[in-house]
């Protein structure tokens, strides 16, 4: 079977973290490196080290050898999540926290949106996989923090990824990806 990503599909390969251990923020972003680095060597055939990434105007990270593969990098709790795709791909992976969520739901949901997570009877499955979404958006779009996010208009295509009944992750992109899901042990 050929691993090397087609256009049309969508890379997401994420890790566990060792649960014993005590990450620093710098651990996890190297983690999240390594993870990309590993995705590009089997999916693209691309060995490069260091990776060269540069940033876009607003922030949205980029290969500076390789513009034309598109990945975003996401970490929450135990995992971190990278996606990978020859188009413009954004991924959010969120732990499912038990903790009061009605004070934030406030300042991220639309009125419609708040309306549906006061009625949920599950509010923070309701309130992650919201997040999830929104931030899979911005970060497909770029638009990072320059978008109020009460306003995602949730245009394109978002799939929800099955990796812990614990976490909520996914991927957007302007049009339907097929998603090839992978757990890589580093």
């Amino acid at each position: 079977m050929d691993k090397r990503v087609q256009p049309g599909e969508v890379l997401a390969a994420f890790c566990c973290l060792d649960e014993e251990r005590k990450y620093k923020p710098k651990d996890i972003s190297r983690k999240g490196r390594e993870l990309l680095a590993y995705a590009l060597n089997t999916h693209f055939g691309i060995s490069e080290d260091p990776l060269e990434i540069g940033t876009r105007e607003r922030g949205k990270p980029y290969l500076l050898k390789h513009p034309e593969i598109e990945f975003n990098i996401s970490h929450s709790g135990r995992y971190v999540l990278v996606a990978l795709a020859h188009e413009a791909v954004g991924a959010d992976v969120q732990e499912i926290e038990d903790r009061e969520l009605d004070s934030l739901a406030k300042h991220v949901c639309s009125p419609d949106e708040l309306r549906a997570y006061n009625e949920s009877g599950d509010k923070a499955d309701y309130f992650f996989r919201l997040w999830v979404r929104k931030e899979a958006y911005i970060k497909w779009t770029g638009d990072g923090l320059y978008r109020e996010l009460k306003t995602i208009p949730f245009d394109g295509w978002f799939q929800f990824l099955d990796i812990d009944p614990a976490y909520c992750a996914g991927v957007h992109a302007a049009r339907p990806l097929t998603v090839r899901l992978e757990e890589v042990d580093l």
